[in-house]
């Protein structure tokens, strides 16, 4: 009879510990699948406000080139060549910027650093041809001169729209590997 009864407290014990088992075990499951979840999300995050911040600065080393017909034009002619080699100096670094930026894209982003390529190829050759014809012409000596020329950058917007689209989408809550599709669709035939 004693082997019957701790038969009997046997049993129950063990149904009571499968009872309360189950739920433990679910309970660190759901746990374990937040924590990755949230560890997975902050990572992304991070990843995301590092790639914005490169992306801003890649585009703002374009807008920064393109500022260099107004600065040529606008030079100090009293300082002669120190100032020439001061402002080819600085637009030398502002073009090793964009070539970095070019193979940093890149590799960030197949897609986005064709985009920009694009767009600094494009920039040289309109802003650059603007550059030339400034240093080619005397600098501004009146006051009355330093207003802005008309410098027209509009070709270039498709080339601005283009790289900041693909931005906007590379940046978006989508992952990039569920719009690979949409962006080689959108892609320029060549």
């Amino acid at each position: 009879m004693t082997s019957l009864i701790l038969a009997a407290e046997a049993s129950e014990s063990t149904s009571v510990d499968s009872s309360l088992l189950a739920p433990a075990i679910v309970a660190a499951v759901v746990a374990a699948v937040v924590s990755l979840m949230t560890f997975m999300l902050a990572g992304r995050r991070a990843r995301l406000d590092r790639q914005r911040q490169v992306l801003a600065d890649a585009f703002e080393a374009v807008m920064e080139y393109r500022e260099y017909p107004f600065i040529v034009r606008r030079r100090n002619p009293n300082e002669g060549a120190e100032e020439r080699r001061r402002i080819s100096g600085d637009l030398s670094r502002v073009q090793a910027r964009m070539n970095g930026f070019k193979a940093r894209l890149l590799v960030e982003d197949p897609y986005i650093g064709r985009c920009y390529t694009e767009l600094v190829t494009k920039t040289r050759q309109v802003a650059g041809a603007m550059i030339k014809a400034a240093w080619d012409n005397d600098p501004v000596s009146v006051d009355a001169e330093m207003h802005a020329p008309a410098y027209d950058f509009s070709e270039l917007d498709e080339y601005d729209n283009r790289f900041l689209r693909a931005v906007a989408r590379h940046l978006d809550w989508i992952p990039s590997w569920a719009r690979r599709s949409e962006e080689t669709a959108a892609e320029p035939k060549k």
